[in-house]
């Protein structure tokens, strides 16, 4: 997916001082982005003359975060939509990665111009990466639009950042096993607070793997419970597909775990919630009045959002599968690609 470039490649692009070690191999050209613990920029490759993306991890990121992420795109090799690491170059404590240059499409503009063709390659490229991933027994833990480089023209994408990535622990019994059943949180509504206020909970809070994009997040993770599975990243995968069906990005607006509860509880109603809430070891207990007790099915949803879409039946049935409640229910990622929406993809 690397171009060649020529001399108009040059670009006004100052690289910072510490990253002076890699101008012997690569001109950096242009800064393509920045996280919390790496920014990315553009470079040219002097020996093969090709662009490649450089990925250089902020010196606040722990050595052993460096580690697993290597290890990680080592066990994924580059394979089945994975990114290829191609290079990693060190001095000191500066770590610089080297990855093929992926000339993508910005996700809202794909919203915009993709056709359910484009939607079927889209999904089938993100989750095949993903169950590659599961096979290796791997988590994303933070997959989204921004961490997935889709070419709409070639029909191919790649899933990037491992940053976040986990092995799976070995699950020894259900995701709620030697939990005690706690109320998560209550609202409560006041004559001096407006509707939908939280008061603060004095009791301290539950310590569970919290990794993860606002919005993306699996009620799982929401709920806090500590033994999470690679079901959380087809949650976050039926997230975006949400997003491309009713032409909404993002979707979730939430600011907080909470807030991300009762976005979810909207959408599912209070009967599924609370069933959710039991099966995960908590009990919720919300008197917000715009949540209703039912559901709003999927095809409405979409129907309201995005009136120009003609709603497929199999799309919504994976939607359907993919934004299960219930972890132990949630379609897998192998599961998804024989899903008659994918199938003959």
């Amino acid at each position: 997916m690397a171009k060649d470039v020529g001399a108009e490649a040059a670009e006004d692009f100052v690289c910072p001082h510490y990253l002076s070690f890699i101008e012997h191999k690569y001109q950096a050209l242009s800064s393509l982005g920045e996280g919390t613990f790496s920014f990315v920029f553009k470079a040219l490759c002097k020996r093969t003359n090709r662009l490649v993306a450089l990925k250089a991890i902020t010196r606040s990121s722990s050595p052993s975060r460096i580690l697993d992420e290597l290890n990680v795109l080592k066990a994924l090799n580059g394979e089945n939509n994975c990114i290829r690491l191609l290079e990693v170059l060190r001095h000191q404590d500066q770590i610089v990665m080297v990855f093929p240059l992926i000339q993508s499409i910005d996700f809202k503009d794909f919203i915009l111009k993709s056709t359910i063709i484009d939607m079927k390659r889209y999904l089938y490229c993100l989750i095949s990466a993903v169950r590659h991933m599961h096979s290796k027994g791997i988590i994303h833990r933070d997959i989204k639009p921004g961490n997935f480089l889709y070419d709409l023209d070639s029909g191919e994408g790649y899933l990037i950042d491992f940053g976040l990535a986990q092995y799976e622990k070995t699950k020894v019994s259900s995701p709620v096993a030697q939990t005690k059943t706690l109320i998560f949180f209550n609202s409560i509504v006041t004559q001096s607070r407006p509707p939908g206020y939280y008061e603060k909970d004095s009791r301290p809070q539950m310590r569970a793997p919290r990794a993860g994009t606002r919005g993306f997040r699996a009620p799982e993770v929401l709920f806090r419970v500590p033994n999470q599975t690679k079901a959380i990243d087809m949650w976050s995968v039926g997230v975006v597909f949400l997003c491309i069906l009713t032409g909404q990005y993002p979707f979730y607006l939430s600011m907080d775990d909470v807030d991300g509860l009762v976005e979810t509880a909207i959408i599912f109603g209070n009967a599924e919630i609370r069933k959710a809430a039991k099966h995960y070891g908590r009990t919720w207990a919300s008197n917000i009045e715009t949540i209703g007790e039912n559901r709003i099915p999927f095809e409405l949803l979409v129907k309201k959002m995005n009136p120009d879409f003609v709603v497929d039946t199999d799309a919504v049935d994976l939607l359907y599968r993919l934004l299960d409640l219930n972890c132990d229910t949630r379609i897998s990622a192998a599961e998804a690609l024989k899903h008659p929406f994918l199938a003959n993809m």
